[in-house]
């Protein structure tokens, strides 16, 4: 790996909460909901990571405005494994049931901020090849004695797409944080042979992905790096970092 990585700061780390938004450009409800995550946004800081996921039947084209495909498979993946019932809906550190828009606000306020890892990520991305190349280093601060996986999502700001109100359509909306991709499968991979990491110690890994034949536009893109139980997929810690 050809790049250093600044000095960690133990101290300095603090939990950050992963927020999956299940969304659609045809769901009426979910404008109102697109409202509400700003809002945390602005309440939260970066201490709040959201990943807007346009699966299942709201998120399907249609002929006209809404031809544009929105999604992807690790989204339906995602979608379907944590009972998505209907959209708006949201899942917090991929530890809760499916929450509708008035639990929001509560559940993350009510979220685990134990400080099991850092994470840092550098990512170097090539103009000529539009390939880029992630970097993360994960430093564990706790123990945690069960299997993880770092998992990394390429999510992406500023799609200007219709969006269906109740009473008109959005032709020029602005749709944030969207799941592009699952960069190293929908839930990632071991970092270790066994997939345990100790306390005090660094662990590296990297990742490339190509931008060519994508209409995916580098310089409102980030990756998400999520350490997760490789079991019962619980979030230990989530990090997220511009592409540029």
């Amino acid at each position: 790996m050809d790049v250093e990585f600044p000095e960690l700061n133990p101290d300095a780390v603090y939990r950050k909460i992963l927020f999956d938004e299940y969304t659609g450009h045809t769901c009426i409800g979910c404008p109102e909901g697109h409202v509400i995550l700003e809002q945390m946004q602005a309440q939260f800081g970066d201490t709040l990571v959201a990943v807007g996921i346009h699966a299942n039947w709201f998120a399907e084209p249609e002929s006209g405005l809404f031809s544009y495909d929105f999604r992807n498979p690790t989204g339906e993946q995602l979608y379907n494994d944590f009972h998505i019932t209907n959209n708006p809906q949201a899942i917090v550190n991929r530890s809760s049931v499916p929450l509708d828009k008035p639990e929001w606000v509560a559940s993350v306020q009510a979220a685990d901020r134990t400080r099991y890892a850092a994470i840092q990520i550098i990512n170097q991305y090539n103009e000529s090849t539009k390939n880029l190349k992630i970097n993360t280093r994960t430093t564990m601060l706790e123990d945690y004695g069960q299997a993880t996986q770092l998992s990394l999502l390429l999510v992406e700001d500023n799609i200007i797409k219709p969006q269906k109100f109740s009473d008109h359509v959005d032709t020029f909306y602005v749709h944030n944080h969207v799941l592009r991709a699952g960069i190293n499968g929908n839930y990632g991979e071991f970092i270790t042979p066994d997939g345990i990491l100790e306390k005090d110690h660094e662990y590296l890994y990297g990742y490339s992905l190509d931008f060519s034949e994508k209409d995916w536009n580098p310089d409102n893109c980030s990756i998400i790096a999520i350490l997760l139980d490789q079991q019962n997929k619980k979030v230990l810690q989530v990090e997220k970092t511009k592409v540029k």
